[in-house]
């Protein structure tokens, strides 16, 4: 009998890239919702509250995840827990809220003061999605639970599904992949501590996919270092022929790296049709800036 295709799988054999995969938003907002999700998480809900929510979350810049605690718990009636999470460096924090309908989310306001709120950690466990969030997922999502108590989520997709099991931890917007109930636990306690994990690092959600795969490849050529708030973005230059300059600070370094997509050779998920593609990225230079050959922009 023929084993499944699973795209996680897959993508393990390859070894391919995590670099530069974090979905790119500005905020987070959580919508508590137990029970099974469908594969579009938002058609849960009724379909004009839900296209109201999607509206605003777009324009503020905002990804939306449904989440559930590890343990299933039947969906009940009645009034739901709701969080937005301001990603943006330098600003920081999760207010969470309370509702009775969808609808109240369109007409709250969605600030957050920064340094508001503790720490949360999601990880997608969404089957309908992709089975492999769900199988590799769930056992992550259990061992962290009594790690952070009432901090850690089951949540819906996050993308790149062939790297799960795939999480991200709020407010940073630190995206992990390839995780275990061991490497989550070690990812979990370099962040209490302000530092990264570089190995399972997919990228920080609140920059663009130039500035993460700069990160990795300055970390990855140890010119780096693995604190939260090191490699700064300064200034991005495209330069022609898929070739990217990016002025990174603490250290102050300017690295040029070149991108290309590469065919997988097999779906990238669990349900597409056809073999998908990804991207890499190859390191051309890195040199060390003065301070003075760089002004950092406030952020």
């Amino acid at each position: 009998m023929t084993e499944p295709f699973r795209c996680s799988w897959a993508s393990r054999q390859r070894e391919d890239s995590m670099i530069a995969t974090a979905p790119p938003a500005r905020r987070w907002l959580l919508i508590e919702r137990e029970g099974p999700w469908p594969r579009r998480a938002l058609d849960v809900f009724e379909p004009e509250a839900a296209r109201k929510v999607a509206e605003r979350a777009s324009a503020l810049g905002a990804r939306v995840s449904l989440i559930r605690r590890p343990s299933r718990h039947p969906r009940t009636p009645g009034p739901f827990r709701w969080a937005v999470a301001d990603i943006r460096p330098g600003r920081e924090g999760i207010r969470w809220n309370v509702a009775e309908t969808l609808d109240e989310l369109v007409h709250r306001p969605w600030e957050v003061a920064p340094g508001e709120g503790e720490s949360v950690a999601l990880v997608c466990c969404h089957s309908k999605h992709d089975v492999c969030c769900a199988l590799r997922g769930r056992p992550v999502a259990a061992a962290l639970d009594p790690l952070w108590p009432g901090r850690v989520w089951e949540c819906s997709h996050l993308g790149g599904d062939r790297f799960a099991a795939t999480a991200v931890l709020l407010p940073h917007g630190l995206c992990y992949g390839r995780l275990d109930p061991e490497a989550a636990a070690v990812t979990l306690k370099a962040y209490e501590q302000d530092l990264v994990l570089p190995e399972h690092l997919r990228g920080r959600s609140s920059y663009s996919r130039h500035v993460q795969a700069a990160q990795a490849l300055v970390r990855q050529a140890g010119f780096g270092n693995d604190t939260l708030d090191a490699l700064r973005p300064v200034h991005v230059r495209a330069l022609g022929d898929a070739v990217t300059e990016v002025d990174l600070s603490h250290p102050d370094v300017r690295i040029r790296f070149r991108e290309r997509e590469v065919p997988l050779g097999t779906p990238a998920t669990c349900h597409a049709a056809k073999p998908g593609n990804g991207m890499e990225y190859e390191t051309l230079g890195i040199d060390h800036l003065r301070s003075s050959d760089s002004t950092i922009p406030s952020v």
